[in-house]
């Protein structure tokens, strides 16, 4: 379960953010104001939500337990190590250009090592 999410709030909100944005759906979900079914529901997960958010040491193992969730499983299948498995045959082939020409080395050394940094970079996205 995502918290931020049910705050609508960014994992780097300030305190003060997230208050504010639980006070602004507390209001509008509020079993008094909202008289639709999921609104007790709806306004036990905010409240959870905003007791984990707003204590600094649960927030950091929320934020924690979040990174570890993403980088174990993604689709079913384990991505902790997930850049490495580009290396090892960017290595090899990298390795076979170099017997051919310096030029075709640097070239592929290139786009392999673009290639990691943007698999990287899309990981961190997710």
């Amino acid at each position: 379960m995502d918290y931020y999410t049910i705050l609508q709030v960014d994992p780097r909100a300030d305190p003060e953010v997230i208050q504010a944005a639980y006070r602004r759906l507390a209001a509008k979900y509020h079993p008094d104001v909202d008289p639709s079914s999921g609104a007790t529901e709806r306004m036990k997960l905010l409240n959870a939500a905003y007791e984990v958010l707003s204590d600094p040491e649960k927030r950091m193992e929320h934020d924690m337990s979040r990174l570890d969730g993403r980088q174990q499983t993604v689709g079913g299948t384990s991505t902790k190590y997930r850049p490495w498995w580009f290396l090892v045959p960017a290595l090899i082939m990298l390795l076979l250009l170099l017997r051919f020409s310096i030029r075709l080395f640097l070239i592929a050394a290139v786009v392999f090592l673009v290639f990691w940094l943007l698999m990287n970079w899309q990981r961190q996205r997710q």
